[in-house]
C-alpha cells in the first residue's frame, strides 16, 4: 500500500508543476511556479509538523527541532532520512538528500531540457516549503534555499531567522518651545 500512496505522491507532484508550467517555460514562470510550489509545500508542511508531533514531548531548542525534520520528519514524507546535516552553529544548517524520491522520478521533458536545471529547483520548491512550514509549526522563523547539486539530489540551506530584542524608544525631542 506504501508504494501506491508513494507513487500517487509523486505523480501528483509532476501533475502540479506540469499544471503550472506551460511547455517552454520562461524564467519568470519558472520563478512564478516556484512560489506557488513552495507555498503548496510550506502548508502541507505546518499541518504534519503538527500531526507528527501531536504525541510527543515539546523541543527543547532549535537543533532539536532540525534534527526531527531530519530524521523523523522526512522518514514519514519519503521513507528515508536526510542523508547529511551540517551546522555552522550561527542558525544556519545544511540538509543534503543524496538521492530524492520526488525527483528521481521528475526528470523534465525532452522539449525542457534545455532548462533542467531551473526545472530541478522548482520541483525543489515543494520540499523547501515543507521544511519552512514544519519549522514555522513548531515555532521557528526560517528561509529555506535548495541547491540541485545533481538531478536527483539536493541540497536545502536552512537559516533561522533569530527573534531582534525589543529596542527602546529613542527620546523626541520638544522642538515646539522654539
Amino acid at each position: 500500500m506504501s508504494k501506491v500512496a508513494e507513487s500517487c505522491f509523486s505523480f501528483l507532484h509532476m501533475e502540479v508543476v506540469n499544471t503550472l508550467l506551460s511547455p517552454t517555460p520562461t524564467a519568470e514562470e519558472l520563478q512564478h511556479a516556484g512560489r506557488r510550489l513552495e507555498v503548496i509545500g510550506y502548508q502541507v508542511g505546518e499541518r504534519l509538523a503538527e500531526r507528527y508531533t501531536k504525541d510527543r514531548p515539546r523541543f527543547a531548542d532549535t537543533l532539536e527541532i532540525i534534527k526531527f525534520i531530519c530524521k523523523d520528519f522526512w522518514y514519514e514524507i519519503y521513507g528515508k532520512q536526510i542523508d547529511k546535516l551540517q551546522t555552522n552553529n550561527r542558525g544556519v544548517y545544511m540538509l543534503q538528500d543524496n538521492r530524492h524520491r520526488l525527483l528521481v522520478r521528475c526528470s523534465p521533458a525532452a522539449e525542457r531540457q534545455s532548462t533542467a536545471k531551473q526545472m530541478g529547483a522548482t520541483y525543489g520548491k515543494f520540499p523547501c516549503g515543507l521544511i519552512r512550514g514544519a519549522l514555522c509549526g513548531l515555532g521557528v522563523s526560517s528561509s529555506v534555499g535548495v541547491e540541485m547539486t545533481d538531478v536527483s539530489a539536493c541540497q536545502f540551506t536552512v537559516r533561522i531567522q533569530m527573534p531582534q530584542p525589543p529596542q527602546p524608544p529613542t527620546p523626541q525631542q520638544d522642538t515646539s518651545r522654539e
